[in-house]
């Protein structure tokens, strides 16, 4: 076989995973450069939350609920370790404070706060990605913001926090993650989340604190 075609052979059946690669691995970047990002979450699945979510590096939370427990409150600080949680809107005199390990703070699904952020999200993707496989699906556009969507499988059972299988739907334009599927071994969908209205770079006064 000549080795030119030999070479084009191989660069065919190289080049979607090479791309998908490249793709996580400019996600990853992008979340580097940035210093903050605001999102509405809206998760869907098992269980339904909307949640306006505000980040700030290296690691600050604030979480206000609209859907369920609307009004409620909570802060994760990486100066302390602490999050704060204000159960009731209407009773801000009323603030508890506890570790990120406590199961009133944690998600449906049991994902921490100080563990919520796109940056953890990505690089959980990266390390199933390694001891698995990484495919571009396609390119769609949802909401008028136009994707592609990646699928990582872990090896076998291999899981990372739990998860065996994600779909990510990259945003083209900000590199970023707008919408995220993760499944468990059975490919069962352990849950789905929208990151709606996606803004970095903000300036955030001071709301790290309740």
């Amino acid at each position: 076989m000549p080795l030119f075609r030999l070479a084009l052979i191989l660069w065919l059946f190289l080049s979607p995973a090479m791309a998908a690669d490249n793709l996580l691995q400019q996600a990853d970047e992008q979340f580097q450069a940035i210093s903050t990002y605001a999102t509405t979450l809206r998760s869907y699945g098992e269980s339904e939350q909307i949640i306006t979510y505000r980040y700030k590096k290296p690691g600050y939370v604030r979480m206000d609920f609209v859907k369920p427990h609307k009004g409620a409150a909570l802060v994760y600080r990486p100066d302390t370790g602490k999050v704060q949680l204000r159960p009731f809107g209407f009773s801000k005199s009323l603030t508890l404070t506890m570790k990120p390990t406590a199961k009133l703070v944690r998600s449906p699904t049991g994902r921490r706060v100080d563990k919520s952020d796109i940056g953890v999200l990505l690089k959980n993707a990266q390390q199933l990605a390694q001891f698995g496989s990484l495919n571009v699906l396609r390119e769609e556009t949802v909401r008028h913001n136009d994707m592609v969507v990646l699928e990582i499988t872990g090896k076998e059972a291999f899981l990372v926090d739990g998860v065996h299988r994600y779909l990510l739907w990259l945003d083209k334009r900000l590199k970023l993650p707008r919408i995220v599927e993760s499944y468990d071994n059975d490919n069962q969908l352990i849950e789905g989340l929208f990151l709606d209205d996606l803004s970095i770079n903000l300036n955030f006064a001071e709301i790290f604190s309740l």
